[in-house]
C-alpha cells in the first residue's frame, strides 16, 4: 500500500511541473483524435483487455504532443516565459 501511495505522489508531483497551456493543448488534440475514433469504432466487439494498452498508447501520444511544444526549449525556460 505504501508503494502505491508513493507512486501516486510521484505522478502528482510530475503533473504539477507540467506547463499548463501546453498540457491542455495536447489533451485537446488527443481528445479530438479519440473522439473521431469513437465515432468510427464499434465498441460492442472490443475486447476488455484492449483498454489498458489503449490508455498507454493514448498517454504516449499526449506526451509526444506535449513535448512538441518545447523543441529547443527547456521546461524551466517555458515556465519562466509564462510568468
Amino acid at each position: 500500500m505504501k508503494r502505491i501511495i508513493s507512486i501516486c505522489k510521484a505522478v502528482f508531483g510530475w503533473a504539477r511541473g507540467l506547463h499548463r497551456e501546453a498540457a491542455l493543448d495536447s489533451i485537446r488534440n488527443v481528445l479530438a483524435v479519440v473522439g473521431a475514433a469513437t465515432v468510427l469504432a464499434d465498441f460492442d466487439t472490443m475486447k476488455t483487455w484492449f483498454i489498458l494498452p489503449m490508455l498507454g498508447f493514448t498517454f504516449l501520444i499526449w506526451f509526444l504532443d506535449y513535448e512538441r511544444h518545447f523543441r529547443g526549449q527547456t521546461i524551466e525556460e517555458a515556465n519562466a516565459s509564462r510568468k
